[in-house]
């Protein structure tokens, strides 16, 4: 599934040339499968023109919807009906019309400590409240969101819904475990509250298969799951979807949103549709998780051979991050800006917490760079860090 596509001719995606660029979670350039990708462009244009090229229906293009529920079954051993599943421009687009459509300005919802930082920027658009729980090695810390919901009772507030990316989380790598799963799903049943499941690195599993979803363990209809081909396939198909209760699902359906503009990007659909059902998605994930876990290994073996002993890091068994915990006599800022002068552009850990955290974090993405951009850009980051620690 490789292709020969140069990542060179996109360097200034990942930063300014002569740079080493940790800061985006771009997919590797050589991944995309553009070979398959024209088949199906050309099986498309020549079959299903008419139908690609027009607009299709709300939900999302029917025998893409369904390939994806066959694969819950088999994959997951989730039955999904189809009035439980739509395709949406993007997990992102996904989440935007979430908050559009089940919240109000004003409203309050919880996320992760840390969480995506551009998530933040999504809720604050939306005028949202935003609390934070913090999380440890095994994900979202239940005493501290139910200490949460009882300070907002005592407000008398409650929040609209929690926010989670349960795998291999942006920015810290962590998964939450399978009895934490279920410890938070009792706790959003007793408190009446919804659950947000942003699921897009679940497939960027590069040791043992994550636990079950929240919305597989979910009995009581609270959770809406978010997934994507971005991070699988190719981002610029901005092409997702989101699986939650049918009552959902059809207003997002009937919304403003979908009555203007149809289906998600129905050519779009079809190609992608056109490649699963070809069976192709198996082989490639196969190709991406081998590739990407030995990115990983690399940045893992990076920090290992140059940081400093009073440097610690997280050991993501998937996705494309590695949460950096620097030492407290560190201002993150003058790191940041210490690594830039070195020719490194590395990620404040501040800008994914709601406040700003006592201790200084670096996110670092692996994803895009290639072997020796790695190792070469550890090596000059932990000498930064080396003639600064006292």
């Amino acid at each position: 599934m490789k292709n020969n596509y140069d990542p060179l001719a996109s360097v200034q995606a990942a930063g300014p040339p002569g740079t080493i660029s940790f800061i985006y979670g771009l997919s590797d350039l050589t991944t995309f499968p553009l070979e398959e990708f024209r088949t199906c462009f050309d099986q498309v244009f020549k079959n299903k023109a008419s139908l690609a090229l027009q607009y299709g229906p709300e939900q999302g293009y029917g025998p893409l919807l369904d390939y994806l529920r066959k694969r819950f079954k088999k994959k997951e051993n989730v039955d999904l009906p189809r009035a439980q599943i739509m395709l949406t421009g993007g997990a992102s687009q996904a989440l935007d019309h979430i908050c559009s459509l089940f919240t109000n300005q004003g409203d309050t919802i919880i996320v992760e400590a840390p969480t995506y930082h551009e998530t933040l920027k999504l809720f604050s658009d939306h005028g949202l409240n935003v609390f934070s729980v913090d999380i440890d090695e095994e994900g979202i810390i239940v005493e501290q969101l139910e200490a949460v919901l009882e300070r907002l009772k005592r407000k008398r507030k409650s929040a609209r819904f929690l926010y989670t990316i349960p795998n291999f989380q942006n920015p810290s790598g962590i998964s939450i475990s399978l009895a934490r799963k279920k410890a938070v799903l009792e706790v959003i049943k007793d408190w009446d509250l919804y659950l947000v499941e942003d699921d897009v690195y679940r497939e960027l599993a590069y040791e043992n298969e994550p636990p079950p979803s929240f919305f597989a363990l979910d009995k009581t209809n609270r959770v809406l799951r978010l997934g994507s081909f971005s991070k699988i396939l190719a981002p610029g198909l901005r092409l997702g979807w989101l699986i939650a209760p049918p009552t959902f699902i059809e207003l997002l359906i009937d919304s403003g949103l979908k009555r203007m503009g149809g289906g998600s990007s129905p050519l779009i659909a079809n190609v992608v549709s056109c490649f699963c059902n070809h069976g192709w998605l198996e082989p490639h994930l196969k190709f991406i998780r081998a590739h990407y876990k030995l990115k990983r290994d690399i940045m893992f073996k990076s920090l290992e051979t140059y940081m400093p002993e009073a440097i610690s890091w997280t050991k993501p068994k998937g996705g494309f991050f590695i949460w950096i915990k620097l030492p407290f006599n560190l201002r993150i800022e003058e790191v940041v800006n210490w690594s830039q002068s070195s020719g490194v552009l590395v990620l404040s850990g501040n800008d994914f917490f709601v406040k700003p955290p006592q201790t200084p974090y670096l996110r670092l993405a692996f994803s895009f760079l290639n072997q020796n951009k790695i190792e070469e850009g550890i090596a000059k980051l932990a000498n930064v860090i080396k003639s600064h620690i006292r």
